[in-house]
């Protein structure tokens, strides 16, 4: 259910992608994630993380996430 609502805020930031999924098509995963980087680039929404660099836990997934979505 939260990945839903994770998809409908994303396809939110196109209007083709919108389109499409209000058609039924679901967007593939590097289209949602090319979405939510123009979400956060637009300061529309904020990917959230969490871990521990003490525990080295979630460290990795967050750099890999900066990449991704930032500018």
């Amino acid at each position: 259910q939260y990945r839903e609502k994770m998809i409908e805020a994303a396809v939110e930031m196109d209007e083709t992608a919108l389109e499409n999924y209000l058609e039924g098509n679901m967007p593939s995963n590097d289209e949602i994630r090319a979405l939510i980087r123009k979400g956060t680039i637009a300061v529309k929404f904020f990917p959230m993380f969490c871990g521990s660099a003490f525990k080295n836990k979630g460290v990795q997934p967050l750099l890999d996430a900066v990449v991704e979505y930032l500018p």
